[in-house]
């Protein structure tokens, strides 16, 4: 029985000590050795996949990145090992799932820098046109105000950068919205969990100043899909057409990309599960880039 549990970080050490929730606690990168989350995040297919959207695997200059609610540092740690000077900004201060565990990581990364921040997105505490990408992984539905936060990181942004949020809660309504809350273990526990519709996302970031580059739906990538692999959805598809096809024919569609691509478009349409993850890239301003690729 969960008793007396009113923060996230006693949330996440009950989670531990429960036998059955191991896997889940490996798969949200939780593991009390959070050095090993983050090297096992970077490289992780999902990070591998926004570094391919971000398009950094083309670029050799070392940039200004934001991690807005970076939580126990595993982004940013992924980010500077690759060269670049993280900003890691998170409320909490925890020496477990926050701050604390974030600079822990930033004394393993030799080759960059690692620069904690307590604040909250709605009241950033640096100068306009600072960074060149701002990264927020799973933090916009914990915005306490998502107009102001998103206008926040609209600010501190250099024109022409990118913002790329990752894992988004999305629900169509207040009904959905309470079966995803009531359904949601830490949200149990510990409250401060959220979701907003897809339609409300992509308002407010429009009004923030922001382009829409893509917006991506739960099965549009692996960054929405783990903790199912590509690989997982690829072997998917592949029974599917061999039950309706034959292998001999399921052998071949399946190497045709066309054929990948329009059964993840249908496994997102048909995906209206309460909560389930979107992604947000957008650049700020209407063309251009912060960084020369």
């Amino acid at each position: 029985m969960i008793k007396n549990l009113v923060n996230y970080e006693d949330s996440v050490r009950w989670m531990r000590e429960q036998p059955e929730l191991a896997e889940a606690v490996n798969l949200c990168y939780l593991d009390e050795d959070n050095l090993a989350a983050a090297k096992r995040f970077s490289s992780s297919e999902e990070f591998t996949e926004v570094i391919k959207i971000l398009q950094l695997e083309r670029t050799h200059k070392r940039l200004k990145i934001l991690d807005i609610g970076c939580g126990n540092g595993i982004a940013s740690y992924a980010f500077a090992s690759r060269g670049h000077e993280v900003y890691a900004v998170d409320p909490d201060p925890s020496e477990d799932v926050g701050l604390v565990a974030t600079k822990r990581l930033a004394a393993q990364v030799s080759n960059s820098s690692i620069l904690t921040t307590q604040a909250f997105a709605e009241s950033l505490p640096f100068s306009d046109s600072t960074f060149d990408i701002i990264y927020a992984r799973q933090a916009l539905h914990h915005f306490t105000d998502l107009g102001k936060g998103i206008a926040e990181c609209s600010r501190v942004l250099k024109p022409g950068g990118f913002l790329l949020a990752t894992r988004e809660h999305v629900v169509n309504d207040e009904q959905q919205l309470k079966l995803f809350l009531e359904s949601h273990i830490l949200h149990k526990m510990h409250g401060g969990e959220n979701a907003y519709s897809l339609e409300l996302y992509k308002t407010v970031l429009e009004q923030s100043g922001f382009k829409i580059l893509k917006c991506l739906a739960p099965f549009d990538t692996v960054i929405n899909h783990f903790p199912a692999s590509n690989l997982e959805v690829r072997n998917w598809l592949l029974h599917a057409l061999e039950r309706k096809l034959g292998k001999v024919v399921a052998s071949l569609l399946i190497n045709i990309s066309i054929t990948q691509s329009f059964y993840r478009y249908r496994l997102s349409r048909s995906c209206n599960n309460p909560g389930r993850l979107y992604s947000f890239l957008c650049v700020k301003g209407k063309k251009g880039n912060a960084y020369s690729i």
